[in-house]
C-alpha cells in the first residue's frame, strides 16, 4: 500500500487499502492498522482532490477523525500524522494559508518525533501544495528536503524516482 501511494499510484494503493478493509480490521489496534488509516486518508484526500467525488472526502475525513484520536492517545508518535492530513484536508478544501501552516508543522512535528520517513512524505506533500500553487521556488525548496531526506532514509528507488518525476 505504501509503495503504491510513495509512486503515485494513487489508484493501486486504494485498492489495496480497501482490501485490507474487507478483512474486517484483523490488525485493529496494532500499529499496522493505524498506518493503514493515515494512508487511505492521503490516498482518499489526493482521490477527493483529482475526481471533486462526495465520497472521497468523506473517507478522508472519516480516517482524519480515527487519526484525531490516535494524535490524542500518542502525539509523540501520531501528531505529525495528524497535522499531515489537516494540511491535505486544507489543500483539498482551497484552504491555502491553512495548508501552508499545517504543511510546515507536520515537517517539524514528523523531525522532533524522529519519523525521518514521514518527514520526507511532508516535504514532498508540501512541494506538490506548493506547485500546484504556482509557488515555485517554495516548491523547489520542500522537494529538495524530500530527496534528501528519502536518500538519508535508505529510499533510494523512491528518491531516484522523485528526480527523475518532479521537475525540482
Amino acid at each position: 500500500m505504501l509503495v503504491a501511494y510513495m509512486f503515485d499510484d494513487i489508484e493501486l494503493a486504494i485498492k489495496m487499502v480497501e482490501k485490507y478493509l474487507d478483512l474486517k480490521n484483523p490488525f485493529e489496534g496494532l500499529v499496522v492498522g493505524s498506518e493503514v488509516i493515515f494512508l487511505y486518508g492521503l490516498t482518499s484526500f489526493a482521490q477527493a482532490r483529482k475526481t471533486k467525488e462526495a465520497i472521497w472526502k468523506n473517507r478522508a475525513h472519516e480516517a482524519l477523525k480515527k487519526v484525531k484520536k490516535l494524535a490524542k492517545d500518542s502525539p509523540s508518535n501520531y501528531q505529525h500524522k495528524l497535522l499531515l492530513l489537516e494540511a491535505e484536508c486544507a489543500f483539498t478544501a482551497g484552504r491555502k494559508s491553512e495548508a501552508t501552516e499545517k504543511y510546515e508543522q507536520a515537517v517539524i512535528f514528523s523531525r522532533n518525533n524522529k519519523f525521518i520517513q514521514d518527514q520526507a512524505l511532508s516535504n514532498e506533500l508540501a512541494a506538490k501544495f506548493h506547485a500546484e500553487e504556482c509557488n515555485y521556488c517554495k516548491a523547489s525548496q520542500y522537494y529538495g528536503k524530500a530527496h534528501a531526506l528519502y536518500v538519508e532514509w535508505g529510499a533510494t528507488g523512491k528518491a531516484d524516482h522523485f528526480r527523475e518525476n518532479f521537475p525540482f
